[in-house]
C-alpha cells in the first residue's frame, strides 16, 4: 500500500476511534446521570413521605435499589472496558502520525507529550463512577431505613 492511501486509512481510523471514544464517555455519562436522578429523586421523595414503611415495603424497595446499584456497577465497568480498548487504539493510530515522535511537527519537540499518551490511565475522573453509585444507592436506603 502506497504512504499516501496508509495515511488516508490511518486518519479514517483515528477520527473512527475518536468518534467512538467520545460516544462512550457519552453514554456513560448519560447513564449515570440518570441513573443518580432516579435514586436522588427516589431519595427524596422518601425523606419527605409522613408516614413510615412497615418491614416488607422496605426490603422490596432495597431489593430494587441494591439490583439497580449492581447494574450500574457492572454497566460502568463494562463501558469503561470499551473505552480503555478504544482509547489504546486511538493512541496507536496518533502513535503511528507520528504525534508522540521528536521533530515529526516540531524540531526538538513531540506534538504530544507522554501525559496526554497516558491520558487519563486508571483512575481519574471517570473512576469516580465507581464511586458515586454505590455511594448514592447507600444513601438512598440510609434514609429508606430511618423512616
Amino acid at each position: 500500500m502506497e504512504n499516501d492511501k496508509k495515511t488516508e486509512v490511518l486518519l479514517a481510523a483515528y477520527q473512527k476511534h475518536a468518534t467512538e471514544l467520545l460516544a462512550i464517555e457519552d453514554a456513560q455519562q448519560k447513564f449515570l446521570a440518570l441513573l443518580l436522578g432516579i435514586l436522588g429523586a427516589g431519595g427524596t421523595f422518601l425523606a419527605g413521605m409522613q408516614v413510615s414503611l412497615s418491614l416488607g415495603p422496605k426490603l422490596g424497595v432495597t431489593i430494587i435499589v441494591v439490583a439497580v446499584v449492581l447494574i450500574g456497577l457492572v454497566y460502568t465497568a463494562v463501558r469503561s472496558r470499551a473505552r480503555a480498548t478504544t482509547r489504546a487504539l486511538l493512541v496507536r493510530c496518533e502513535e503511528a502520525l507520528g504525534f508522540y515522535r521528536e521533530g515529526a511537527f516540531f524540531n526538538k519537540e513531540t506534538l504530544y507529550g507522554d501525559a496526554l499518551k497516558n491520558f487519563p490511565g486508571r483512575g481519574g475522573w471517570l473512576s469516580w463512577n465507581y464511586a458515586l453509585v454505590p455511594a448514592v444507592g447507600l444513601g438512598f436506603l440510609v434514609v429508606l431505613w430511618t423512616l
